[in-house]
């Protein structure tokens, strides 16, 4: 999932937590999802075209390093030219209306992006509420609350808050910062890139 030369390194651990917090909302996801009728219409993909994710330190290091270790190519033939700190396009840089998930990153994308759709958040009284996307098949109106949730399916949905707070505490230091990707991205990929080619040189010391 992300680059050898990280290990040992001060990023390796909270990539790697991260990276095991990615795989909970998505096994837990797939239970919600299992359990309900809320699915995405096929070659949707309006989530991307006027959002941009807001991304901790943490998820802006992990992106690099998945792009760096699973495309690398978007760095070396510069498609990510893309990301300039004066864009004013609507849709997230990373998106790809042409590709099958809409994204260019998808298996490195961020907690909102992989939260967005299939997990509920909290009211003022700290009880789960779900509120289907508008363009889900029987998303209808209404915020469904605890009891209906629990009344209609028997279980409740991950929570986003949860999994963003327990993000949030991998990286200390940077807890509550959050950057547009535009932003968060190229400074992280220089992080990333430098600490692999620190790992490279060490290994090349007699």
């Amino acid at each position: 999932m992300i680059p050898a030369q990280l290990a040992g390194s001060s990023l390796e651990m909270p990539l790697a937590r991260l990276a095991a917090i990615y795989e909970r909302i998505e096994i837990a996801q797939e239970r919600w999802i299992g359990l309900t009728p809320y699915r995405c219409p096929d070659g949707c993909g309006r989530c991307c075209a006027k959002f941009e994710p807001e991304l901790t330190e943490v998820e802006a290091l992990f992106l690099a390093a998945w792009i760096l270790h699973n495309e690398p190519a978007l760095v070396e033939e510069n498609q990510l030219d893309s990301i300039k700190l004066d864009s004013d396009q609507e849709a997230c840089v990373l998106s790809d209306p042409e590709g099958k998930f809409h994204c260019r990153v998808y298996g490195g994308r961020p907690l909102i992006c992989r939260l967005f759709a299939f997990s509920g958040d909290k009211a003022k009284d700290g009880t789960a509420r779900f509120r289907p996307c508008e363009h889900m098949p029987h998303s209808g109106d209404r915020i469904l609350d605890e009891t209906a949730l629990l009344g209609l399916y028997g279980e409740l949905p991950p929570l986003m808050s949860d999994f963003a707070s327990e993000a949030d505490l991998l990286m200390p230091d940077c807890s509550g910062k959050r950057t547009p990707l535009r932003l968060a991205l190229p400074g992280a990929l220089s992080k990333i890139s430098m600490l692999c080619q620190f790992s490279a040189f060490a290994r090349q010391k007699p």
